[in-house]
């Protein structure tokens, strides 16, 4: 590690913010109480992520090295983006297409009809004023 004290300093903020994630993330996954919950599932993959960032914020630091860990670190990344990419896919179709026959969900634009907001204020002939 060199011994720039602003990289070290920004290495320590890193790390507490690293390690609060992991709490809150956790604390997160335990109050969803079901596998199936979206909640619980992004909680899940975030904590591997926050687990997969630990080893390398405390390579910067210089307390650990990992440098022969590299291919499998880079394996294990290449496998958590591939699951992430069909988690975030399986969780489109069913933003897209819900079960049961229900229509998907759009927010309305002008281009599905007209939005709905205030109307401009108009005098007893109808006219806008």
């Amino acid at each position: 590690m060199e011994a720039d004290p602003v990289l070290l300093i920004a290495e320590v903020y890193s790390f507490i913010g690293i390690v609060l994630a992991a709490f809150i993330f956790t604390s997160l996954a335990i109050k969803a109480r079901s596998i199936g919950n979206f909640r619980f599932q992004l909680s899940i993959f975030i904590l591997i992520w926050v687990a997969a960032e630990i080893p390398h914020v405390l390579d910067s630091l210089g307390l650990i090295d990992v440098s022969s860990y590299l291919t499998i670190g880079l394996m294990l990344h290449l496998v958590s983006m591939i699951m992430f990419a069909v988690f975030v896919g399986m969780r489109s179709l069913r933003f897209l297409h819900p079960p049961h026959g229900a229509g998907p969900f759009f927010p309305e634009t002008s281009l599905t009809g007209p939005l709905k907001g205030p109307s401009l204020p108009r005098n007893p002939k109808g006219e806008v004023d």
